[in-house]
């Protein structure tokens, strides 16, 4: 054996041996049972949270719509089991699933189509009625055929809007000649148009019988009780004979490929992308983790050398994505126009270089703890839990999906990597993808709910003032920690708006100990995560780790708060990343909308800004100025410390102690802030953007978080904005006038808005606008209905209960409410604070704040021409 055979083989072989060590997934306890008529039934017992998730998974999606691929068929049937069932009208089912604690969705994907619901375990008999009325019992009503499509033209309207999408799309069709995954899942408007009812309710024939479906179960159940009820509503659905689906074989790419389309955007998108087999292939775990090692994080080999070293991106990612038969390798970045060339260039030198060394031990260490992490923090969840039951029954037929895929990870050696990569990321069988601004290219081609169980939160103030909230949960070997200091919005000024923002960034660039490659690397080759942000209150830390690797978290949280550099030669590619993300916002048209009414109500107060800053403040920002933010914020009585999860807290207060404990003592900003002026004058505004949709804003100034009457507003948020609601049924449902339409509630600070909102055709945006102010005005007269605000509090619930399944959810709420001086119990007061709200309170908040003067009316619209 030559010495270099020597040295990969000693490599492999600790790889193999420190991979053998790490944390091991949990054994599932899922058991599957088939009913008589094949019906397929998964249920995994979680009794950690008063939850359950139930998902009905059809083994149909866009690759399955034969002669009519490519029409968007399988998602326009997902749409259409909403509409409307024998035994249920369409607000019947998503009225009767909110006044369950029950939240419902779908998506449709290549292979598959799934229905959902989120919600209170006690509700599961009524969750599975739902969905099995919404299966097999759809009517299929021709009127609401005629208007879901037309709010898929809407959607079609949408995906076209977005740049990321026509990279997307572009891929695939340059990708894939033969097979079905060339074209889009929303499928090709033209296409779409011809669809006709019949061929609807074939395809539900051909591919919806229960021996070509399954159901998923996970949360607080009984198996016995819920197999029972499973066959009460599934049982009586008739078997019948199923061929599968042939799909054509797609044949050997034999050269490379190259694609460029132009956009209304101001980024340019590239994408190269490389044919792989399907998921099941053996080779699919190192093709995962190929693509975590070149593009994920900011310890991967195309972030840091492509956007920290070279500067010539502003984001890249790489991912394996594949259907049961054969998929695509891909890596996508995202740039400046100018730049365009140097990141495709940028590209294929990190990838080749990794071709010929292949990755160290320890980034794939890295690897393999990380998605061991990710795994668990997925598993948190029922939602997840059911998610992942799912796939690995689909994929491979196999409830132990997840702890043999993650097996076939811990065994991955780094040349077996090396060995992958060369297989499949060769030159002839590329596909590029270039999609630009335009002139640059042209294109080829009601119960009463108890919290989780969990130790009570401890709370302590250090003697430098500094607040530590600890929250113990060990139910999965992970913690989160979520360091907070008030900042943000309300301490700059036009001229340093976004200043804290990018201060954020600039924070991991490096320390007096720590390059800005080990700050990336430290936690993410533990398998966790270290990020720093700012937002429109805060300056905030979070790390995500597996327990164990808490001291080295705070130790990194700590150097980061004390001993950042803030490299003036990082500064400029900082900010141009920022200034590339408002850009960004300027190309969706609700995001457009948004903003411009938040401009206009919040005139003359910090709030007519953003956390992102403008243009022209982001040019001026300078190191110096980032350094007087963290001198004037980072200090013990300004922060607050929050962490949830497997600890041991005497340990851990004694290493915030020694870490966090030792930053200045410094003064708490915004103490006495609880109410800013209102100078914004109500009037209507327009914009135009090269887009082919419509947006409309109705927008009234409110209350700060501190406000008596929050609670009673986000319970009107809350009853307008879901799929049962008032807004979605009369503007959505029965008058076809919107794709999307709902509401959100901005309370912050010492002030908030409330904003109505709508995404339509064009051509109906007056009659949406119209229709939008008669709601508001009802509203604001009658307040809502006993039985919409009995629904807007189930669901409230529920959403409050998920909030408590994962460490960073608990720990970024202790934290918020802390530093907002709200104090972290406040997360366990607000249910009797809802649940006292009465319909009087709803009407006269709604009469207060919704009066039609008071209104901030912005509409977005195409250009002419």
């Amino acid at each position: 054996m030559t010495k270099k055979a020597a040295t990969k083989a000693s490599r492999n072989r600790r790889t193999q041996a420190r991979t053998e060590t790490q944390l091991t997934p949990p054994p599932t306890t899922a058991t599957v049972h088939t009913l008589d008529n094949g019906f397929e039934v998964i249920v995994q017992e979680d009794h950690a949270h008063p939850l359950v998730n139930v998902q009905v998974w059809v083994r149909a999606g866009s690759i399955h719509e034969e002669q009519w691929t490519g029409a968007g068929l399988a998602h326009l049937v997902e749409h259409m089991l909403f509409k409307g069932t024998a035994n249920r009208t369409p607000s019947q089912i998503t009225q009767a699933i909110q006044a369950q604690g029950g939240q419902v969705n779908a998506y449709t994907s290549f292979n598959r189509t799934v229905y959902w619901i989120d919600g209170l375990a006690e509700n599961l008999g009524g969750y599975i009625d739902i969905l099995a009325d919404m299966a097999i019992n759809s009517k299929f009503d021709p009127d609401d055929l005629a208007k879901e499509k037309d709010v898929i033209r809407r959607e079609m309207a949408m995906d076209n809007d977005d740049p990321n999408s026509a990279s997307q799309h572009l891929m695939q069709a340059t990708a894939f000649r033969r097979h079905p995954l060339r074209q889009p899942i929303i499928g090709h408007r033209q296409v779409f148009d011809q669809v006709e009812r019949q061929d609807v309710v074939s395809f539900v024939r051909r591919h919806y019988a229960p021996n070509n479906c399954f159901l998923v179960i996970a949360g607080a159940v009984d198996t016995a009780t819920a197999l029972a009820t499973a066959k009460q509503h599934f049982g009586a659905w008739q078997r019948q004979p199923y061929a599968p689906v042939m799909l054509p074989e797609e044949a050997p790419q034999q050269g490379p490929r190259v694609n460029r389309a132009s956009f209304a955007t101001e980024l340019t998108r590239v994408s190269l992308g490389w044919p792989i087999p399907g998921d099941s292939d053996h080779d699919k775990p190192a093709l995962d983790v190929l693509a975590f090692l070149l593009g994920s994080g900011r310890s991967s080999r195309l972030f840091r050398e492509l956007r920290e070293k070279r500067g010539v991106v502003h984001s890249v990612w790489a991912g394996a994505w594949s259907s049961a038969e054969c998929g695509l390798f891909s890596v996508d970045a995202e740039c400046d126009p100018p730049d365009a060339e140097a990141a495709t260039k940028g590209l294929r030198e990190v990838i080749e270089i990794f071709k010929k060394k292949g990755p160290t031990t320890a980034e794939l260490d890295k690897a393999v703890r990380s998605t061991l992490a990710g795994q668990f923090r997925t598993l948190a969840t029922t939602k997840g839990q059911a998610s992942t039951l799912g796939h690995g029954w689909l994929s491979i037929n196999s409830l132990d999906y997840s702890r043999l895929y993650l097996e076939a990870i811990r065994r991955l050696t780094p040349d077996r990597i090396q060995e992958v990569a060369n297989r499949y990321l060769r030159d002839h069988v590329s596909n590029l993808v270039v999609v630009e601004p335009e002139g640059k290219a042209a294109a080829d081609g009601a119960p009463k709910t108890a919290i989780a169980k969990r130790d009570t939160v401890e709370k302590l103030v250090l003697p430098n003032g500094l607040t530590l909230l600890l929250g113990r949960s060990p139910r999965l070997p992970l913690v989160s920690m979520r360091v907070s200091f008030l900042a943000g919005v309300l301490s700059e000024t036009d001229a340093d708006a976004g200043v804290t923002q990018v201060t954020a960034q600039m924070l991991l660039k490096g320390t007096k100990t720590r390059s800005a490659d080990e700050l990336a690397s430290i936690l993410e080759k533990r398998g966790g995560g270290l990020q720093a942000h700012g937002d429109a209150h805060r300056l905030w830390f979070a790390a995500d780790v597996v327990k164990g690797d808490e001291i080295i978290a705070l130790d990194v949280i700590a150097d980061l708060a004390r001993n950042a550099t803030l490299p003036a030669a990082q500064l400029e590619q900082v900010k141009k990343r920022q200034i590339a993300s408002i850009r960004e916002e300027q190309e969706d048209p609700l995001t457009v909308a948004m903003r411009s009414a938040r401009k206009h109500i919040f005139a003359g107060t910090p709030f007519h800004r953003t956390a992102l800053g403008t243009e022209a403040s982001v040019k001026n920002l300078t190191v110096a100025g980032a350094k007087a933010l963290l001198k004037d914020h980072i200090s013990g009585a300004n922060g607050i410390v929050s962490i949830f999860g497997d600890i041991d807290p005497a340990a851990i207060r004694q290493q915030v102690k020694q870490t966090l404990g030792t930053l200045p003592k410094g003064h708490r900003h915004l103490a006495d802030l609880r109410d800013l002026p209102h100078l914004g004058r109500p009037g209507a505004w327009e914009h135009h953007l090269e887009k082919e949709q419509a947006v409309l804003v109705i927008g009234f100034r409110t209350v700060g978080l501190h406000d008596a009457d929050s609670p009673v507003l986000g319970l009107l948020d809350e009853a307008c904005s879901d799929m049962g609601s008032r807004l979605f049924n009369r503007i959505r449902e029965d008058l076809g006038l919107a794709y999307y339409v709902g509401t959100q509630n901005f309370m912050a600070y010492g002030a908030g808005a409330f904003y109505f909102y709508v995404g339509t055709d064009p051509q109906k945006l007056d009659l949406a606008e119209q229709e939008m102010k008669n709601q508001i005005a009802d509203l604001a007269k009658n307040g809502l209905q006993e039985d919409e605000l009995n629904r807007a509090k189930i669901t409230w619930r529920s959403s409050w209960l998920k909030a408590q399944q994962g460490n960073g959810a608990m720990a970024d709420s202790l934290a918020w409410d802390e530093l907002n001086g709200l104090g972290h119990e406040h997360f366990e007061k607000l249910p009797k604070l809802i649940e006292a709200v009465t319909p009087a309170e709803v009407k006269r908040v709604a009469k207060k704040f919704f009066n039609a003067k008071d209104a901030f009316v912005v509409r977005v619209t195409p250009k002419k021409g």
